[in-house]
C-alpha cells in the first residue's frame, strides 16, 4: 500500500510539471507573437510529449502496468497546480522573457531607423544629381511667383 501512495504522489508531481512546461510554452506564445499553425504544431510536440514522458515514467516505476489512479493523480496534480501557482508562474515568466525580446526590438527599430534614414539620403542624392531635375515643389512656387509679377506688372 504504501508503494501506491508513493507512485499516487509521483503522478500527482507529474501531473503538475506537465502543467507548468505547458505554462512556459503559453508564456512564450504571449511574449512572441506565433501564427496559428505554429500554435497548433507546438500543441501537437507538446502533447506527443507528454504522453511519452508520462508512459516511460508509468513504466519505469510501476514495472508497465496501467493503474487508473496514476492517471488521476496526473489530473489532480494539474489540477491543484493551476489553482495555486500558475498564474503566478505564468507572469514571472512572461516577465523574463519579455525582457530580451524588448531589448532585441528596439534594438532592430533603431537599426533600421539608421538604415532606412540612409537610404532615403541616398534616394534624394540621386535623384538630384540627375540632369534637368527640378522638384515638384520648386516649379509650383516658381509658378506663384511669376503668377503674382504678371499681376505687379499689369497693375
Amino acid at each position: 500500500m504504501e508503494y501506491e501512495a508513493a507512485l499516487f504522489l509521483l503522478s500527482v508531481l507529474m501531473g503538475a510539471v506537465l502543467f507548468l512546461v505547458y505554462k512556459i510554452l503559453t508564456a512564450l506564445r504571449k511574449v512572441i507573437s506565433h501564427p496559428p499553425w505554429a500554435v497548433d504544431a507546438e500543441d501537437l510536440f507538446y502533447w506527443i510529449a507528454a504522453g511519452i514522458f508520462m508512459f516511460s515514467v508509468i513504466y519505469r516505476f510501476n514495472q508497465g502496468t496501467l493503474r487508473c489512479f496514476l492517471f488521476a493523480g496526473s489530473i489532480l496534480g494539474a489540477f491543484l497546480c493551476r489553482e495555486t501557482v500558475a498564474d503566478l508562474f505564468e507572469r514571472i515568466l512572461v516577465f523574463l522573457c519579455g525582457i530580451p525580446v524588448k531589448f532585441v526590438k528596439i534594438s532592430t527599430k533603431r537599426l533600421l531607423f539608421l538604415f532606412k534614414r540612409g537610404s532615403i539620403l541616398l534616394y534624394k542624392y540621386k535623384n538630384r544629381s540627375k540632369k534637368g531635375f527640378k522638384a515638384k515643389r520648386i516649379s509650383q512656387v516658381e509658378k506663384v511667383k511669376k503668377k503674382e509679377k504678371q499681376k505687379k506688372n499689369s497693375e
